[in-house]
């Protein structure tokens, strides 16, 4: 199995594969999305803390920390649907 293109089971339809796809791109999208939006509340956090500006820090996740937790639980959510998408069950 590759990390850029995982193995897409051959027994799919091309509905299936065309779904498949167009998950991954987004779990991608929106993985990167997160990690650079907590990248950023992080650093803007320890300047905050660096210069002993207190105001700043609170105001940095104010500013980011929405836009952070929204891309985090739409990253969650599609998650779920490309491991639905591949076949997973609950029980599994």
């Amino acid at each position: 199995m590759s990390l850029t293109t995982p193995e897409i089971d051959p027994t799919f339809g091309p509905g299936r594969r065309s779904l498949i796809r167009i998950l991954i791109t987004l779990f991608v999208v929106s993985l990167v999305a997160m990690l650079l939006l907590g990248a950023v509340v992080v650093f803007l956090q320890l300047g905050g803390l660096l210069t002993h500006n207190g105001p700043f820090i609170i105001a940095a996740e104010k500013a980011v920390g929405p836009a952070t937790y929204a891309v985090s639980a739409a990253f969650g959510i599609i998650t779920l649907l490309v491991a639905l998408a591949f076949g997973w069950k609950s029980n599994d």
